[in-house]
C-alpha cells in the first residue's frame, strides 16, 4: 500500500478543517470509519481511487498520512503515489497558505 506523510506545526483540528476543505474542493465522497481514519473517493488526474487517512496529533506537530487502498483501475505505482502526495501537498498547502493570510491579516490590523 503506497503512501504519503506529512508532519505539519499545526493543530489536529487545523489539520482535519484543512483535510475536508480539500475533499470538499475535489468533490470527494467521504466518511470517517470505526477506526477513526477517514476512508475517502477521490479523482485525482482523472483516476479515481479510494484512500485512507489518518491525522494524529504529535506534539509539536501534527502528522497526515494518506494511503492509496483501492487505486484507479491500471494507475501504476508511481501513479498510486503522486495521487497519494497530491492530497498530501494539497493539505499542507492550503495550511501555509491559511497561516500566511493570518499574518498578513494581523500586520494590516496593526498598521491600521
Amino acid at each position: 500500500m503506497l503512501s504519503a506523510h506529512r508532519f505539519v506545526p499545526y493543530t489536529k483540528q487545523l489539520v482535519l478543517m484543512a483535510l475536508y476543505d480539500v475533499l470538499d474542493q475535489e468533490k470527494s465522497e467521504y466518511r470517517r470509519s470505526a477506526d477513526g481514519d477517514i476512508r475517502a473517493g477521490v479523482s485525482v488526474y482523472g483516476n479515481f481511487s479510494e484512500f485512507s487517512i489518518s491525522v494524529t496529533e504529535e506534539l509539536p506537530a501534527t502528522n497526515i498520512s494518506i494511503a492509496v487502498m483501492t487505486p484507479g483501475e491500471g494507475l501504476s505505482e508511481m501513479g498510486q503515489q503522486r495521487a497519494a502526495n497530491y492530497l498530501a501537498d494539497r493539505v499542507e498547502q492550503l495550511l501555509e497558505n491559511e497561516l500566511k493570510i493570518n499574518c498578513l491579516m494581523h500586520r494590516k490590523i496593526k498598521e491600521a
